[in-house]
């Protein structure tokens, strides 16, 4: 197993993994070119590289930025103890944007006809469930930010 690694520069499971994934883009690729228009998934693949880069980056870069200094704001950056709060607001916003990005249609009724006679189904339940969603994320991640707090403020050395 020594040898292995020293020659390969990790482990056997990162090889199977590397394999895998290389195998699963193989097949990716081969459907794609199978497909009777290939050209327009290379459209739309150029299209979401552009668009991420051009649109979504810098507008996810600049918030990012905003939250960063609006969270930072008032706390001593000598401090140790410090939590930042960060990561508690970024991680549930971007969840909640991924599945407002992913039910877009749906959540603002754009498809409803559409979805109705698929499904039979009415579109107006997706808001409330998207809000529950999003509530529930924000909700799970200040319980986590809470409880880091609490274990960073309780330490045994701390008898003010």
């Amino acid at each position: 197993m020594g040898r292995f690694r020293k020659l390969y520069g990790a482990s056997p499971l990162h090889l199977l993994a590397v394999i895998a994934t290389l195998a699963l883009v193989g097949y990716g690729f081969f459907m794609i070119f199978k497909s009777p228009a290939p050209e327009s998934t290379l459209i739309f693949f150029v299209a979401a590289i552009f668009a991420h880069d051009m649109l979504a980056f810098p507008l996810y870069s600049g918030l990012n930025r905003i939250a960063g200094q609006a969270v930072g704001r008032g706390a001593s950056q000598h401090d140790e103890r410090r939590v930042p709060a960060i990561n508690y607001l970024r991680v549930p916003f971007i969840l909640s944007a991924f599945c407002f990005l992913l039910f877009f249609p749906l959540i603002l009724g754009l498809s409803s006809d559409r979805y109705s006679a698929s499904t039979g189904m009415d579109v107006d339940m997706f808001v409330g469930r998207w809000l529950g969603i999003t509530a529930a994320v924000f909700l799970g991640s200040a319980v986590a930010y809470a409880v880091r707090l609490r274990r960073t403020a309780g330490g045994p050395d701390d008898e003010t």
